[in-house]
């Protein structure tokens, strides 16, 4: 009696091949597209990052330098504000200056003239007070 041929390897093998088309037609292919749009995805936002990133750098470096010039004229405002104040100072010091030298000239005017006035009462009153002086010394009045 002849055997029939076993038909099972067949059957394994028609399974095999339908497994493989079903796996890879609703998961093999789907999951390397998912995974081809995720890797483009990534190299998308890296290249967005790294434009990112260096516009940010431009934009530091930008302020920075706005900052230097901003810095640097504010030097020279405060510079010139020190100036015009130092120049204020003085002119005020050589005001007050001026002031003292004239009312030192006037007192010293007044101290003079009351010096001549204070001689010349002195002088009026020397001789009259060595007349009496001298009446009292010698005990009569004295012309």
């Amino acid at each position: 009696m002849l055997a029939l041929p076993n038909y099972s390897l067949l059957l394994v093998m028609a399974c095999f091949w339908l497994v493989y088309l079903v796996v890879s037609t609703q998961l093999v292919k789907p999951l390397g597209r998912l995974l081809n749009e995720r890797g483009e995805r990534i190299r998308t936002a890296r290249e967005t990052h790294e434009l990112s990133r260096a516009a940010l750098a431009e934009a530091v470096t930008r302020c920075e330098r706005e900052l230097a010039a901003a810095a640097a004229e504010g030097q020279k405002g405060r510079a010139a504000l020190r100036a015009a104040g130092e120049a204020a100072r003085r002119e005020r010091l050589e005001a007050a200056r001026r002031q003292v030298q004239q009312r030192l000239a006037r007192l010293d005017a007044e101290l003079d003239e009351t010096s001549r006035e204070a001689r010349a009462s002195l002088r009026e009153q020397a001789s009259s007070l060595a007349r009496e002086l001298a009446s009292r010394l010698a005990g009569r009045r004295v012309a």
